[in-house]
């Protein structure tokens, strides 16, 4: 694979804004994959360095969306992350992200699969018993049970009950 030739002149400003000259105050610490750049400048009433992002896409901050940068970077942006992360940590981050969507399609396909052979299954189930003959009456007829409550809602209709003799 070969790599995209970069000018003279595109190279020279990468090193200058990557350089720590003492005339300047913040530096270019990295990019991302994206191509938004991530800044750096002492605090100058003392304290721990002053980060930023520099969004390449979208320049109006008000639209900013958390997801357009990498977890990697957020981490270094709050301080939780002390070195820059490089391109080749965002590289297999990307891989891994890959590799976890791929499975997850995967189960999911599994898992449609799965639901399809289950309603089958049911289906299955469900046949022999609407092919039974009912010729066959049963031999002794059930009673209509009085003890039993009826109906739900307005048609509820309690059942018969008696108490038993308590034990002394």
């Amino acid at each position: 694979m070969s790599r995209p030739t970069v000018s003279l002149l595109k190279r020279l400003t990468q090193e200058y804004k990557a350089s720590r000259f003492p005339w300047k105050k913040q530096v270019l610490i990295g990019t991302d994959l994206d191509g938004n750049e991530y800044w750096e400048m002492p605090n100058p009433l003392g304290g721990r360095e002053k980060r930023w992002v520099e969004l390449k896409e979208e320049p109006d901050y008000a639209l900013f969306r958390q997801d357009q940068i990498p977890v990697q970077w957020q981490s270094w942006l709050r301080h939780t992350r002390f070195e820059a992360p490089s391109i080749h940590d965002l590289l297999v981050e990307e891989k891994r992200k890959a590799i976890i969507q791929e499975r997850a399609q995967r189960l999911e396909l599994e898992w449609q699969q799965r639901k399809l052979e289950l309603q089958q299954q049911k289906v299955q189930e469900q046949a022999p018993q609407l092919d039974i003959p009912t010729s066959k009456k049963p031999d002794i007829e059930e009673k209509p049970s009085t003890t039993q409550s009826k109906g739900q809602g307005d048609t509820f209709q309690p059942g018969e009950w008696m108490p038993s003799s308590s034990r002394r």
